[in-house]
């Protein structure tokens, strides 16, 4: 699942999305289940690689779950040590017995404590909501009074593809999300052309140089590859880069020319 708020994407994991799965009220007996998010916040990226799950320390019923504040709390403390820092708390989930839920009071209520007594520096939590067919996928920002509906990344917003440059114009990185709809799916070979330059240039770079220090999360329909310290780089890393750009490029000037613009979109954005 990909979402968008504001500039940023939000992600959410394979392993996130089965547990999602796992928990659905498709029984008529069965509790509410939830738990809280984690993930780790970059510039213009929001990964939620980790849910708590519920346990005998919560209280739930079949329109009700209360989840233990001790225990979450040594969750979050925990990720947030394993992953030296990087993995914090980012909100809350729970499960509704409906097809398509919709917050309640309650819901909301919990969303706007946690973002008032959090001591964490950002200043907005996801909720997310599990039903039967669908999820509903909010945020609340400090200040505001109701949470936002975020919108969610289909194939009718195409593909977008991020490159990432350093002040003198030098590529050190690249995002790819969303979907190429255009033909029957195994049958489009602009979705294969995208994928062989970015997974190519990925192995290539992994095989044919001596990179260590890069960034590399992949998702359904998502990746993203960033290398920090680009200035420190040997000629064939950059030249790899380099002649990636002009592949993409190429190949969106392609679709252009043939009248699939609406399908994909460049943009530039200057990080270091």
């Amino acid at each position: 699942m990909i979402y968008k708020y504001g500039n940023k994407s939000v992600v959410f994991t394979e392993k996130v999305i089965h547990l999602f799965e796992k928990y659905k009220q498709i029984d008529i007996k069965q509790h509410e289940s939830g738990g809280i998010l984690l993930g780790k916040i970059y510039n213009d990226l929001i990964i939620i690689d980790q849910i708590s799950e519920p346990s005998k320390e919560d209280k739930s019923g079949r329109f009700h779950f209360y989840r233990n504040v001790k225990k979450a709390q040594r969750i979050t403390e925990h990720a947030w040590k394993e992953s030296n820092g990087e993995r914090i708390y980012l909100g809350e989930w729970h499960t509704h017995p409906e097809d398509i839920p919709t917050p309640s009071s309650d819901d909301k209520k919990l969303v706007d404590n946690m973002l008032k007594h959090s001591r964490l520096k950002i200043d907005f939590l996801f909720m997310v909501i599990i039903g039967i067919i669908s999820p509903y996928v909010a945020v609340l920002e400090k200040g505001m009074k109701t949470m936002v509906a975020m919108e969610r990344v289909s194939a009718e917003n195409g593909l977008n593809v991020i490159f990432y440059k350093s002040k003198s114009n030098q590529i050190y990185g690249f995002q790819a999300s969303g979907y190429l709809n255009i033909a029957q799916k195994g049958y489009d070979i602009y979705n294969a052309a995208f994928s062989q330059i970015f997974f190519g240039t990925i192995n290539s770079l992994q095989m044919l140089t001596n990179l260590e220090n890069y960034i590399l999360e992949q998702e359904s329909a998502f990746i993203r590859f960033i290398i920090p310290d680009i200035e420190k780089e040997d000629v064939k890393v950059i030249t790899l880069l380099d002649a990636m750009e002009v592949q993409v490029t190429m190949l969106i000037k392609e679709m252009k020319s043939k009248g699939l613009e609406h399908h994909v979109s460049l943009d530039i954005k200057e990080m270091l």
